[in-house]
């Protein structure tokens, strides 16, 4: 049986089709060489492989800066996607325009990676509560930094595990960008959101995450801080989003209480995730207002941030690409279930 459910927070449809779960290959495991390694650039002792780091967590005192001893360090990307403005020119900058519908503009911004453990072959799930929250309260201090930089109009902080989510290196690690421009879906979610405050008075997600905590059918966790859940309309099997119960513009406003919640449910969440399905490829994407909206009052901005975790558990073929559709061959209710440990 299939169904067609819309995304509360964008309005995107997505086809849930529990049947297609018994095609041939639909979840394949992933295997992955995890064998140490001596010329990975994110190991401990290979740290003049990266650039100099901007922050470290866990040497004792005395030991050097980019060197080993660390439990975290961040340092700006090798190979970034965007670079800051006293950077070498990007390409782009001084290239002219030849016609007013080939708008462009110069890739300014900032990107760095925070590799959140030392051990090449451990995961998002290997991380306990106390350590989550040390990668999350470090996450939110990079983003303030960023959001300081003129160039930087929008904060994304995601996670790349493995070859289908998009990550060339194996060693765990998350990355933080500052882009100049606000991406289509941030702007979507946007004004969908800032429709129903019009209408409603009202914020959508808190009202949405309210509505599921009456419902409780997609529940996975739950705190005085932070609800878990399936989401109705899930694009991706097994996805996950996380809702902090403050109304809260950005991961740069969250309190490092909040943060210590939030590790709290999404730490056990994620290891019962890799329990079921051995190490998949996933994406974690923290999503946040605009910079330049950011400062407004919490109760009267729009946007209200949010987690989710995006297993890459089937790939898009051409129905998804050619359509903007998603079919979901999980049902959101049964993954909640089985992540409370409640499935047959």
């Amino acid at each position: 049986m299939s169904m067609l459910r819309q995304d509360p927070l964008t309005g995107r449809w997505v086809i849930i089709a529990a049947g297609r779960s018994a095609r041939p290959n639909e979840f394949p495991t992933q295997t992955r060489d995890r064998s140490p390694r001596t010329d990975c650039p994110f190991c401990p002792g290979n740290e003049n492989q990266t650039t100099p780091e901007v922050w470290a967590l866990g040497r004792a005192t005395g030991q050097a800066e980019n060197g080993p001893g660390w439990q975290m360090r961040a340092f700006p990307n090798m190979y970034p996607a965007l670079v800051p403005a006293d950077a070498v020119a990007p390409f782009g900058r001084d290239e002219g325009a030849d016609h007013e519908l080939f708008r462009q503009t110069a890739g300014l911004g900032r990107h760095e990676v925070v590799v959140y453990s030392p051990n090449h072959q451990d995961s998002p799930a290997a991380l306990g509560p106390d350590h989550m929250a040390a990668l999350l309260l470090i996450l939110r201090d990079r983003a303030q930094d960023f959001s300081q930089h003129p160039q930087v109009r929008y904060v994304s902080a995601f996670c790349n595990h493995g070859p289908e989510a998009g990550a060339t290196l194996a060693h765990p690690h998350m990355q933080i960008i500052g882009a100049p421009e606000v991406p289509l879906l941030a702007a979507c979610k946007a004004s969908r959101f800032a429709a129903y405050r019009q209408d409603r008075g009202q914020c959508l997600l808190c009202d949405l995450e309210a509505a599921e905590r009456a419902s409780g059918n997609r529940i996975v966790a739950a705190n005085d801080r932070w609800t878990a859940l399936a989401p109705w309309a899930s694009r991706f099997p097994w996805e996950l989003l996380f809702i902090p119960r403050r109304h809260g513009a950005s991961l740069a406003q969250a309190t490092t209480e909040e943060l210590q919640a939030l590790a709290a449910v999404l730490s056990p969440a994620l290891q019962r995730l890799f329990t079921f399905h051995e190490d998949p490829s996933l994406n974690i994407v923290i999503h946040s207002t605009t910079v330049d909206t950011a400062g407004q009052d919490e109760d009267g901005n729009n946007f209200h941030w949010h987690l989710e975790v995006l297993p890459r558990l089937s790939r898009p073929a051409g129905f998804e690409v050619g359509t903007g559709y998603t079919i979901n061959s999980a049902v959101p209710e049964d993954v909640a279930r089985w992540l409370r440990g409640e499935g047959d």
